[in-house]
C-alpha cells in the first residue's frame, strides 16, 4: 500500500485541529483532548475520529474495535513521524515538494474564495434565450435517413439490380455492397460502398428523387425500385432513418447553462488572477526567460507525465480541484488513513 505524504507536520504548529467543527463548546473541547504527542506536534481525539468518518464506510467499519482504532492512531503516527523526519531532511524546502504543497493551497484557495461564489444559476436568462437562437441546429433536427445507392444507365441494368438485391441477405450490408462493387458506375459513392452521407427532405446535395424515394422507404435493408435521375438510374438500399427532434427552450435551459457556465468561469477566472496581480509586484526578465531549453522528447515527470506536476497555468477543474498532484509515495504495511488533517503544535509546559 502507498502513503502519500503531505509535508505539514511541523508546518501546522499553532494551528487548531481541523477536525474541531462542532459548534458545541463542550464536544469541541472532548474532540481536542490530545490521543498521542510526537516531540512538539499532537493528534487530537477529533483527528482520529475525523479520519476514520472519512473513509468509505465499509472501511470504517473496521475500525470500531479499541485493537482497530489504535491500529489507525498508528497510522496516523507513522504520517507524522515520517513527516517529521523527511522535514529535518531539508525534503520541505526540496523544489518538487514546495510546486506539491502549492498546488494544494492554490487548490484550496480556489474551492473556497472562487469557486465558491459561481453557480450555474448566474448565467443569465438573457445569454440562454441568445444562445438557444444563435443554435437551432443543436436542438432542433429534421427527420433524416441514410442509404446506399447503386446507379447504373440502363433500365434493364437497373432492374437486374434490384431482383439480386431483393434475393440478397436484407440484414447484412455486404451483400448490397458487393452489388455496388459488381455494378455501380458511379465512381464517386462506389469508392464509398455506395454509402451516401445522412440527409434530410430538404437535401440540395442529393437529387430531389431519391430523396423522395429514401423516405418512402419503410423498413432497414429494404430495396428501392429504379429511380430515374439525370444522372441514371438509382437502387436505394435503406441503412438507416434517424428520428427528428424538437427541444423547447425551458426543456435545455439547464443544459445551455452549464455550456455557457464554463466560459463564464473562465472569464472570471481570468479576471480573478488580474486583480490578484495587481497586489503585488510581478517583474519579468525577458532575455533570461529566452535562454530557457525546451525538451522536445518524453520527460519523466514532466507535465502530461504520471506523476509530474500540471502546467501552473492550468485552469483549475470542474468543482476547483486543480488535477491531483501525489509526492513519491513511500510503502507502509498496514491500513493507512488520508493525512491527518492536523497534527498541531502541543502547548509548551512553562
Amino acid at each position: 500500500m502507498i502513503l502519500t505524504i503531505a509535508t505539514g507536520g511541523a508546518a501546522c504548529k499553532g494551528n487548531k485541529s481541523a477536525s474541531v467543527t462542532s459548534a458545541n463548546p463542550a464536544q469541541e473541547g472532548e474532540l481536542g483532548k490530545v490521543v498521542a504527542r510526537v516531540d512538539d506536534s499532537v493528534i487530537t481525539l477529533g483527528d482520529v475520529q475525523d479520519g476514520i468518518n472519512k473513509q468509505a464506510p465499509f472501511v470504517r467499519a473496521r475500525y470500531t474495535s479499541p485493537e482497530k482504532r489504535k491500529e489507525f492512531l498508528d497510522s496516523l503516527i507513522r504520517i507524522e513521524v515520517m513527516a517529521k523526519e523527511a522535514a529535518r531532511r531539508g525534503y520541505e524546502k526540496d523544489p518538487e515538494v514546495v510546486r506539491v504543497m502549492k498546488q494544494q493551497m492554490i487548490s484550496k484557495f480556489l474551492r473556497k474564495d472562487f469557486e465558491s461564489k459561481l453557480k450555474v444559476e448566474d448565467v443569465p436568462d438573457a445569454d440562454v434565450e441568445k444562445y438557444y437562437k444563435e443554435h437551432p441546429e443543436d436542438f432542433n433536427r429534421p427527420e433524416q435517413v441514410h442509404v446506399s445507392q447503386i446507379v447504373v444507365k440502363e433500365k434493364a441494368k437497373a432492374d437486374k439490380v434490384v431482383r439480386e438485391a431483393n434475393a440478397a441477405s436484407k440484414i447484412d450490408p455486404k451483400a448490397f455492397r458487393d452489388l455496388v462493387t459488381k455494378y455501380s458506375e458511379d465512381a464517386d459513392s462506389k469508392s464509398r460502398g455506395g454509402d451516401l452521407a445522412v440527409f434530410d427532405r430538404n437535401s440540395l446535395t442529393v437529387p430531389k428523387p431519391v430523396v423522395e424515394a429514401a423516405f418512402a422507404m419503410k423498413e432497414v435493408g429494404e430495396i428501392s425500385a429504379p429511380i430515374s435521375t439525370e444522372n441514371g438510374f438509382v437502387v436505394l438500399r435503406l441503412m438507416a432513418k434517424v428520428p427528428g427532434f424538437s427541444k423547447p427552450l425551458p426543456e435545455v435551459k439547464r443544459q445551455i447553462q452549464q455550456r455557457l457556465f464554463r466560459d463564464l468561469r473562465t472569464k472570471s477566472m481570468d479576471e480573478f488572477v488580474a486583480d490578484l496581480r495587481k497586489k503585488y509586484t510581478v517583474t519579468i526578465d525577458e532575455a533570461t526567460l529566452a535562454k530557457v531549453t525546451v525538451e522536445t522528447g518524453m520527460v519523466p515527470g514532466g507535465p502530461g507525465v504520471p506523476g509530474g506536476l500540471p502546467h501552473p497555468g492550468m485552469p483549475p477543474q470542474p468543482g476547483g480541484q486543480i488535477p491531483p498532484v501525489a509526492p513519491a509515495g513511500v510503502p507502509v504495511p498496514g491500513p493507512v488513513p488520508p493525512p491527518p488533517a492536523a497534527a498541531h503544535a502541543a502547548p509548551k509546559a512553562p
